[in-house]
């Protein structure tokens, strides 16, 4: 861990029950006995805060390559728009899909240029990196991405492969370090 921002970071994931034990699917597909819930973190605002700030932070030396802030749907849009507030720049977000509907666009925002793509969590960079293609179909520049989870389970390699350098807060190892002990005092 980078240092005590993030650590406390992770407990307080723990605490507000952000991070889950049991069996679960994730969105690449791949079976995992830790769940990662950043959507909660809005419900308990200083946590959000904090999180968001570390964002920031992590992002700081990158911010000014973006024109634009794009959150992936729909986990990181909070977290785009977010940034994007603290950082003064335009936001927006893309869709995996198109809507089907409407003027059935993937990509939400009226700034084009250069775009920093957010997400929550990243596992194996897959919907990071449907994002990223559908940026640049739409003539974006993408060659940042941040998430505030990496998992590590390959998504730093994926992004790399497609020439976009992966910024994050944590990864799952600092949130395992921060679990909380369920052994009771004898």
């Amino acid at each position: 861990m980078r240092d005590r921002g993030e650590h406390y970071l992770a407990v307080e994931l723990w605490r507000v029950g952000a991070v889950r034990e049991g069996r679960f699917r994730l969105s690449s597909g791949r079976e995992s006995n830790i769940y990662v819930d950043l959507r909660r973190l809005p419900s308990y605002p200083r946590v959000f805060r904090l999180a968001l700030s570390l964002l920031h932070s992590a992002t700081a030396s990158i911010l000014d390559d973006a024109d634009v802030i794009v959150g992936v749907a729909t986990g990181g849009i909070q977290w785009a728009i977010g940034l994007a507030i603290l950082a003064g720049v335009p936001a927006g977000y893309v869709r995996l899909e198109g809507k089907g509907h409407g003027l059935d666009r993937r990509v939400e925002a009226d700034v084009k240029g250069r775009a920093l793509v957010v997400d929550d969590v990243a596992t194996t960079g897959g919907s990071l990196i449907r994002a990223i293609e559908a940026l640049r179909r739409e003539g974006y520049t993408v060659r940042y991405a941040a998430v505030l989870v990496d998992r590590g389970e390959g998504a730093y390699d994926a992004l790399k492969g497609v020439g976009v350098e992966l910024v994050s807060v944590l990864g799952l190892e600092d949130i395992m370090r921060a679990r909380p002990s369920t052994s009771k005092p004898s």
